[in-house]
């Protein structure tokens, strides 16, 4: 048995073991070796009794999870919120015509300023005057009654979206803190409780933002863009099939944006959840780390998996940039070709200004709708790969459900002894 030794410090009793004082008086070229033996002990007492384990844990989350498809993005949504979005879809369409038909306006207002000054050229003043006046009235007029049915458009695109986001994010909060709550003990050892705090918060953060505005500002863009080239068919189009030969290439870098993103969203996720998992588990054990000294390595965890993060969102964003480049690289080539075969047209007197105008200024608004598309299309592949282990948790079926009064079997009155034979227990994360 140790002895003890007590000593009072101002009216403080303080006990120390035989131990304490023998290393108190230990010479310092002892020391070194007493604690290096010391440390290798409490390193194997850590591995034999899995404070730091540092064997795999076997996780019931699926690690490759296929992203969910768009449309079971809405699955938890009531009728109210399809309601709202189908009103957002209907607003960010209309939203998507006025832009062009606003060109419209923009182009003929600019050829009404071209024949302005050819009527001064010819010296017919009044004619001039009175021409210039009247027709951009006219299409002053337009555009205010296009900025006000812009502004109650652009109203019912946010409101929509973002009230039904709003209320399908806090159900499915909801419903994912039941569905954990609902799990049986045995399932929580082969999960970190951190990276369900994770996942509440990143994961379904990023599900809602999928399920917001973006998704109408897709619709808006695509809308947009669909019905530029339609008045550049029916303004020109010639000039219109000249320009409609970057469009797969521009297809097929925004498949794969959407594709690769998806994917490398999922794995960051996974990471990050991972390393908030870390995170929990250590600073709720922080006492436990400081006594075994056991900094360091935790650091060493966490950084590895924020690490592990870092290089799939850099990753996502290197294809990101790289796909919006190559997008807006053909919209600018598209550009090129139109000016150049409506230049020529104009030449041979086949188009008149004001179409060159309409057909290049159409598209060009229509090209940079459908390049502004790609940060909304990230998004909501984000929330496709996100929303994957946010569904896997809330649809798992615990084979315990403490929260299920009804199901079972119900005895009113138990008579006799209780006998256990054959009874064998293991945790879930190690069977050995």
């Amino acid at each position: 048995m140790s002895e003890k030794k007590e000593d009072t410090l101002g009216g403080t009793s303080r006990h120390a073991s035989s131990s304490d004082v023998n290393s108190a008086v230990t010479p310092s070229h002892e020391k070194s070796s007493v604690d290096n033996a010391h440390h290798n002990d409490i390193d194997e007492f850590v591995k034999n009794e899995k404070l730091i384990d540092n064997e795999p844990v076997v996780n019931s989350i699926a690690e490759d999870i296929a992203p969910v498809p768009i449309y079971k993005l809405f699955r938890f949504s009531t009728k109210v919120d399809i309601v709202l979005s189908l009103a957002g879809t209907f607003f960010s369409c209309a939203s998507g015509v006025i832009t062009p038909l606003m060109i419209i306006v923009f182009s003929n207002l600019m050829g009404v300023i071209l024949k302005y000054y050819q009527l001064v050229a010819d010296n017919d003043m009044d004619s001039a005057n009175h021409y210039l006046g009247h027709e951009s009235r006219h299409y002053c007029l337009l555009f205010f009654i296009l900025g006000i049915v812009m502004w109650v458009v652009s109203f019912g695109v946010n409101a929509c979206w973002a009230i039904s986001a709003e209320n399908q994010g806090l159900r499915i909060r909801k419903l994912y803190y039941k569905s954990i709550m609902r799990q049986d003990i045995g399932w929580f050892d082969t999960v970190k409780t951190g990276e369900l705090t994770t996942r509440i918060t990143n994961d379904v953060n990023m599900v809602q933002d999928g399920l917001s505005e973006k998704f109408g500002f897709v619709f808006m863009n695509v809308v947009a863009f669909v019905v530029s080239f339609i008045i550049a068919f029916a303004k020109g189009w010639k000039l219109t099939f000249i320009c409609l030969c970057v469009i797969p290439f521009i297809a097929i870098a925004g498949s794969y944006l959407g594709i690769a993103v998806s994917k490398l969203t999922t794995n960051s996720q996974d990471k990050t959840a991972a390393s908030g998992a870390i995170a929990d588990e250590v600073l709720s054990g922080i006492r436990t780390i400081m006594a075994f000294n056991g900094q360091a390595r935790e650091i060493s965890r966490y950084k590895q998996m924020v690490e592990e993060s870092y290089v799939f969102g850099r990753r996502s964003g290197f294809i990101l940039g790289g796909c919006i480049g190559v997008i807006q690289c053909f919209i600018f080539v598209m550009y090129c070709a139109g000016f150049n075969f409506g230049s020529w047209r104009l030449r041979e007197g086949e188009y008149s200004v004001a179409q060159v105008l309409n057909v290049i200024l159409v598209l060009l608004v229509g090209g940079f709708m459908l390049s502004g598309a790609a940060p909304n299309v990230s998004a909501i592949t984000s929330a496709q790969g996100s929303a994957a282990k946010v569904f896997e948790i809330i649809d798992r079926v615990s084979p315990i459900d403490p929260l299920d009064t009804e199901t079972g079997k119900k005895v009113e009155k138990i008579h006799g002894d209780i006998v256990f034979r054959n009874i064998h227990f293991t945790y879930p994360s190690r069977p050995d």
